[in-house]
């Protein structure tokens, strides 16, 4: 009867590690597409940013307001054109899963470069939903908000 428990409690434990190295990984992937489609967007890819994102989905920020991602698709050229990107990157990177196919990738843009002539805002908190089909992670929704100053020292 020992025996059969340890086993029992070894299986569990073994499925659990397998589930977490599996949520590892498609962590990693998430944040991989995340950087992909931040790279198509300031390099007007229209192509490496529809791969990723759904048409259906949505997006809020400060410049465009709330908006489906297919205006933004349909737009994309003229949209980026005036974008001018020369640097930016992703930090503080924190992934919470809603369920095993669904999962809200939250993190800290920072960039240089400008919008329309306008300096591009940064830093910002962005968040991005991230839906799994058919083994395909896709973006279904996006957020921006303007990072609050630093606290005062």
């Amino acid at each position: 009867m020992r025996f059969t428990a340890v086993l029992a409690v070894g299986f569990l434990c073994f499925g659990a590690s397998q589930a977490m190295a599996q949520d590892a990984q498609a962590e990693k992937t998430i944040i991989a597409n995340e950087r992909a489609v931040n790279e198509a967007f300031a390099k007007g890819n229209a192509a490496g940013f529809k791969a990723l994102v759904a048409a259906d989905g949505w997006a809020v920020d400060t410049v465009m307001g709330r908006a489906p991602v297919s205006d933004l698709i349909k737009d994309f050229a003229a949209i980026t054109k005036e974008l001018k990107i020369s640097a930016w990157d992703l930090s503080d990177s924190k992934v919470v899963w809603a369920d095993a196919s669904t999962a809200i990738h939250s993190y800290k843009w920072t960039g240089k470069g400008t919008d329309h002539g306008q300096p591009v805002l940064s830093p910002v908190w962005a968040s991005t939903v991230w839906s799994r089909k058919d083994g395909k992670w896709t973006a279904i929704f996006h957020q921006e908000s303007p990072a609050p100053p630093a606290p005062a020292k």
